[in-house]
């Protein structure tokens, strides 16, 4: 059944960038502004898609895929670096729906200040937070599916980086279809 639903998921949403394809190019889109939060979900799941692409994706980009240590996280070295939440980094890493730049910061709660998040984990040395920007539900007439849209910034910290804060968006959709609870 979750396969289904993220199947037809992913089926939804790439159908509706394939629908604005004119409009929409995934090579386009600045890693920046997907560390930012600063696109729709339908867009990132377009970009992330392509990433993987064996005449493309991150290869066109003159990134680097780079070992992790994380079984949950795909890492990159860009050509040049970027600036996330004033700190420069090369590197970066996804995990199922989410973009984060790894940034030389050893303590992420001044981070977490910055931007306004909290700690899940309050008293321990790990660190997982995020600050929900969107929220928002949508059934679709003529289906009947019901479109659930959550996007997150996100600071965490985890065992594979020490000394690392990882810091981005998660863009999380999900599909349930007529009947479903």
């Amino acid at each position: 059944m979750i396969a289904r639903v993220f199947f037809t998921g992913l089926l939804l949403i790439t159908t509706t960038v394939l629908a604005h394809a004119e409009e929409y190019d995934p090579n386009a889109v600045n890693i920046v502004d997907a560390i930012d939060c600063k696109l729709e979900a339908p867009q990132y799941m377009g970009f992330s898609i392509t990433l993987g692409d064996e005449d493309g994706g991150f290869k066109k980009r003159g990134w680097k895929k780079q070992e992790s240590g994380n079984l949950f996280l795909s890492q990159y070295l860009l050509p040049s670096p970027i600036t996330i939440a004033g700190h420069e980094t090369s590197t970066i890493v996804f995990s199922a729906n989410a973009v984060l730049a790894v940034l030389d910061v050893a303590d992420p709660s001044q981070l977490a200040l910055q931007e306004n998040i909290q700690n899940s984990f309050p008293g321990t040395d790990k660190f997982l937070g995020e600050r929900e920007l969107i929220n928002k539900v949508e059934k679709d007439q003529e289906t009947g599916w019901t479109v659930t849209t959550r996007i997150t910034r996100n600071i965490s910290n985890v065992s594979s980086h020490p000394g690392k804060t990882l810091v981005g968006c998660s863009y999380d959709t999900s599909v349930k279809l007529p009947g479903e609870e």
